[in-house]
């Protein structure tokens, strides 16, 4: 049984990781689509020290650059250039090798200088991660914190991939870029999974744009609006249906297959 409760707790934090990493590596840092109270903000830097070992000046320039060549040559993570699996499965060692090359991090994260607190402790994201497995371990015992750390690894870098992988590969368009959106991956990622909406307005704070999609980081982000933690820098709900990138909405299948929908 306590397996069991240590694969939950590593579930649950997982899926906070994954809330921290789109509301704030994403859309707070790398696109500035919204405001955060330096409280707020100070606690999902921990939350990202501790729960993802990232950098988020590494995290914002890997993913500026991926939006400048989206699916091109020089794409940090393309499944059309790397390849499905490659990226489903080898993810985290493209998003290391683009992340230690020091022109990527100059051109796409200049406005993200390392602030003494970085120097001391973020940067050090193995520290966080360490920190983090020990705290398991004492409240759980050797065993099931271990296994709460690694379902909590596991699962993170696994939707990550998914996100960079199938975002690219499978699922319905809506507007002219080769991401695509699948619902249920955004169920369980906050939203990044709605990734074809993304790409065509990258500044929207919201990332579902239609009737039936969801994007569950979204209620979070307005609840932070209403305690004035938070604040919408950029237009959400107007002009998705007359985005000039508007297309009739396509299913790309299992086989590479695009069916019209509408």
């Amino acid at each position: 049984m306590n397996y069991v409760i240590a694969v939950l707790v590593g579930l649950v934090l997982a899926e906070v990781a994954t809330l921290i990493t789109t509301i704030y590596l994403h859309r707070v840092l790398s696109h500035k689509a919204i405001w955060l109270h330096p409280a707020v903000k100070m606690f999902m830097r921990f939350g990202t020290w501790m729960l993802t070992s990232i950098s988020p000046r590494e995290w914002v320039a890997v993913h500026r650059k991926h939006h400048n060549f989206s699916d091109v040559e020089g794409d940090p993570h393309s499944p059309h250039i790397e390849g499905y699996w490659q990226i489903m499965i080898g993810n985290v060692y493209y998003y290391r090798r683009e992340a230690n090359n020091d022109n990527t991090m100059e051109k796409y994260a200049s406005d993200l200088p390392f602030d003494r607190l970085d120097r001391m402790f973020l940067r050090r994201g193995t520290l966080g991660f360490s920190l983090t497995g020990l705290i398991l371990v004492l409240l759980m015992g050797i065993g099931p914190g271990l296994v709460a750390l690694a379902t909590l690894a596991v699962v993170y870098l696994v939707l990550n991939a998914a996100i960079n992988g199938a975002g690219h590969t499978f699922g319905y368009k809506s507007f002219e870029n080769d991401a695509t959106n699948l619902k249920l991956l955004a169920l369980i990622t906050f939203g990044e999974g709605l990734h074809n909406n993304h790409h065509a307005r990258p500044a929207s704070a919201k990332l579902s744009a239609f009737r039936g999609e969801f994007d569950p980081a979204w209620p979070v982000i307005r609840l932070l609006e209403k305690l004035r933690l938070a604040k919408v820098l950029t237009k959400v709900d107007e002009g998705w249906e007359d985005h000039r990138r508007r297309i009739p909405k396509t299913t790309v299948s299992p086989t590479g297959r695009v069916l019209v929908k509408d």
